[in-house]
């Protein structure tokens, strides 16, 4: 029977995956070894090869049951997420796995615990304000155009700095930091620009002082700046596993 693994975790007595249901409503199990616990449940027998996974709706149900699997696992102990479609053929692969990276498993798992995930996206618009007269000739087209585009460059820069502001202050109230890549208007669906996207790794004994900063970074921001708040996730950006 194959197994797909949605994350590991340090090993308990007690299974803390009891009630929690994965892909196909199929049951998480815990396979354990290496003083470590993957959690899996059986993969599909039916329509689960690489034709399949190259597929837009089955791509979406495994996105959803491994991302539902994993939050409701990092609710109830520490977790490393694994990646998407992680399947091995039957449990003893799984614990060969768990033995191979155990050190790695374990020293993650260390850094992570106690810990959340965070995530902070700066926005900025860097749409001009008010209305211009249209030209009366070519040259004060030109001149329009320039002006536009200085203030335009002036509104990233002061849209940047603020965003590396907010980064510095974040960095002190954090075990961790990860900068992805800005995100594109088409997947963020926004008109404005995405100047800062960061994963914060989180102590959860300072998880107030850290949301309360981020508060007053909100209020204090320029007009049209926006910072957006998400979490707490699964430490996804800090597992540090391939």
């Amino acid at each position: 029977m194959s197994w797909y693994c949605y994350a590991v975790a340090e090993f308990a007595a007690e299974n803390p995956m009891d009630g929690i249901t994965g892909l196909r409503d199929r049951p998480v199990s815990v396979i354990s070894g290496a003083g470590l616990a993957a959690l899996a449940s059986p993969a599909p027998d039916e329509g689960f090869d690489e034709t399949s996974l190259e597929q837009l709706p089955w791509l979406e149900e495994i996105a959803r049951a491994h991302n539902a699997v994993v939050e409701e696992a990092s609710r109830r102990t520490g977790v490393l997420p694994l990646r998407m479609a992680t399947i091995y053929r039957d449990e003893q692969r799984v614990r060969e796995m768990l033995a191979e990276h155990s050190a790695q498993f374990s020293e993650a798992l260390r850094r992570i615990r106690g810990h959340a995930e965070w995530g902070v996206k700066v926005f900025a618009s860097l749409r001009g304000s008010g209305t211009h007269e249209p030209p009366a000739d070519g040259r004060s087209y030109l001149r329009q155009r320039l002006r536009q585009r200085q203030a335009r460059d002036t509104r990233a820069n002061e849209a940047v700095a603020v965003a590396e502001r907010i980064e510095r202050e974040l960095a002190q109230l954090s075990a961790d930091l990860h900068r992805h890549r800005n995100q594109d208007p088409a997947l963020t669906g926004r008109t404005d620009r995405n100047i800062l996207n960061l994963a914060c790794l989180v102590p959860d004994a300072g998880r107030e002082r850290f949301l309360d900063r981020l508060a007053q970074l909100r209020r204090s921001a320029a007009a049209g700046i926006e910072v957006e708040v998400t979490g707490p996730w699964a430490p996804y950006s800090f597992a540090g596993i391939s």
